[in-house]
Parts: structure tokens; sequence; C-alpha cells
């Protein structure tokens, strides 16, 4: 069984690259000047230099693997804070430097197609997030909702929508609201329009000797 490379380098997980190179040098330096020394002595010398050399290699690959993830996090998280904020084009900056293409960068990228109406473009990123990630509730909720409704509203455009509305637990809703709702044929009625009608009404019913409204 391979021994911990930390153990064998005298350090602890949560060490540093700095601190894990200067472990490193002081376990060379216990044993350099041995590996000259003739039989056993020599030997013994050279086996653990090759230990060490190759614990500093193992070790150094895990800090940086660590921070690569980290990295990445701390990326997608900025973008997702952005996204919130509505400042697509910063949030779309953002993705364009991550190269590891994960389930929810291709999910923020689903967000920001949707803000500028390239939906078909946000549908393919949703199927991509649930292809990565299919056991993750919030991915396949927003990409049923986000056929439902261009299969029911297929060539229509979109007024205000919850396709991207998740939640985090049982009680904490968290929203990505964009352009939502189809309206069929525009943006339905607003108080003005039902006033405006009403008056008209009135005005139809006084010509022919009625009245709807008294009060005008």
């Amino acid at each position: 069984m391979q021994k911990d490379p930390f153990v064998i380098l005298g350090v602890s997980e949560t060490v540093t690259q700095n601190e894990l190179y200067e472990a490193y040098k002081a376990a060379r330096a216990k044993w350099e000047n041995q590996r000259f020394e003739p039989g056993d002595v020599g030997a013994e010398a050279c086996e653990k230099l090759d230990e060490i050399e190759e614990a500093y290699r193992d070790a150094e690959e895990i800090l940086s693997s660590r921070h690569f993830v980290t990295t990445v996090k701390d990326k997608l998280d900025e973008a997702d804070s952005l996204v919130r904020n509505r400042r697509y084009d910063e949030a779309q900056r953002v993705l364009d430097n991550i190269t590891e293409r994960t389930a929810e960068w291709h999910f923020l990228q689903s967000v920001i197609y949707y803000s500028k109406r390239r939906y078909t473009d946000a549908r393919n990123e949703l199927n991509e997030a649930v292809s990565e990630d299919p056991n993750n509730a919030k991915y396949a909720t927003a990409l049923k909702h986000m056929e439902e409704k261009m299969q029911t509203h297929e060539g229509e455009g979109y007024a205000r929508s919850n396709v991207y509305n998740y939640r985090d637990d049982g009680s904490n809703e968290r929203s990505y609201s964009n352009e939502a709702d189809y309206r069929r044929g525009g943006r339905g009625m607003t108080p003005c329009d039902c006033c405006t009608s009403l008056l008209c009404a009135d005005c139809c019913c006084e010509c022919m000797g009625g009245d709807l409204i008294s009060c005008c």
C-alpha cells in the first residue's frame, strides 16, 4: 500500500505550496550526503530520496487539483451572482474564462442565452447540464419547464417567466426570473385597457338610449 505523501514529508494535508516545498527540501537534506556511502547505507539513502521525490510530486499534484477546483467554484459563484443581478454580459465574460465546462457552467450559460431570447441555445445548454448531472433537480425542473413552454407556445414570444425558478432545499426559493410568461398576441389587458373598454361601452349604450356608467 502506497504511503500518504504528506506523511512521508512530515506535513499536514492543509499545507501550502511553499510549506510543502520547504518540507521537501528538508527531507532531502537528511539523506543527500548519505547516498554516496558504500553498502546498505548508500542504498537506503537512495531509496529514501526516491520515496521523497515521489511523495513531493504526488502531494504537489493533490494541492494543485484542490486549488483548481476552488478556483472554478469561485468563478461559477461569481457568474451566479452576476446573473442574479441581471448583469448578463459580465457573467458571460466570467464563464468564457472558465475552461472546465461543468453542469453548473451549462446551467448559467442557459440563463444568459434565455435573457438574450436565444431560447433554442438555452434549451441545448440545459440539456447539457442535465446530461452531466442527471440527479440535479434544479437542472431537470428548469429543462422540463423550458420544454413545456416551447412545445405549448411554439413560435410565440416570451414576456416574464419562471423557467429557472428552483429550490435549494425545502424552504429557500431562489429564482432566475428573466423574460417570463408567454402571452398570446402581446402584453395582455392592463387596468387602463379595462377602463377604456368600459368607457367605450358606455358611449355605445348612450347612443342607443341607455347608460352603462351613470356617473359620466
